[in-house]
């Protein structure tokens, strides 16, 4: 890989991270704002802790600091900073998959009327939006383990 391609990826990765950071940012000021206004209940009976507010303020949170580590682990290529987001962007893409498939067998139980109705009348949008996800993470996840084995054979060639 030439050096101008691997200047281009770096930053790809660079700018698609700070968009994500900058869309974590808005989630966690809805949340906040969620928070402080208190107009939604709770999401579950059983954890009476988790609000809708609390929910955007955890996500948020979530997003901000992986694309924090996309957006540094390419723009300074550094490869702890680039192991760390694959690694992050690895387990929440395992934790989104588990989640999945646990909806899909559970599906028939404990569901609520509403919630049900709401899944079944948008599926096929839930879908595309899973699929796209799925995509934006594995690519986020090729482009770092490209630009880190590319920093390995550059700091080679460069005897450092």
């Amino acid at each position: 890989m030439g050096m101008s391609s691997l200047k281009l990826l770096k930053y790809v990765l660079f700018f698609f991270n700070l968009f994500f950071w900058f869309c974590g940012c808005c989630i966690l000021g809805f949340g906040i704002y969620f928070m402080i206004h208190n107009s939604f209940g709770v999401l579950f009976r059983n954890l009476s802790f988790l609000t809708l507010g609390n929910a955007f303020i955890i996500v948020g949170s979530i997003i901000m600091v992986v694309a924090f580590l996309g957006c540094m682990g390419s723009i300074k290529e550094n490869k702890c900073l680039l192991m760390s987001f694959f690694v992050l962007l690895l387990i929440i893409l395992l934790a989104e998959v588990t989640l999945a498939i646990l909806l899909f067998i559970y599906e028939q139980k404990g569901c609520y009327t509403k919630a049900k109705l709401w899944f079944h009348s948008n599926f096929l949008y839930i879908g595309i939006i899973t699929i796209c996800v799925c995509v934006i993470q594995v690519l986020g996840m090729s482009f770092a383990l490209t630009l880190n084995c590319q920093i390995d054979k550059t700091s080679q060639v460069l005897g450092l």
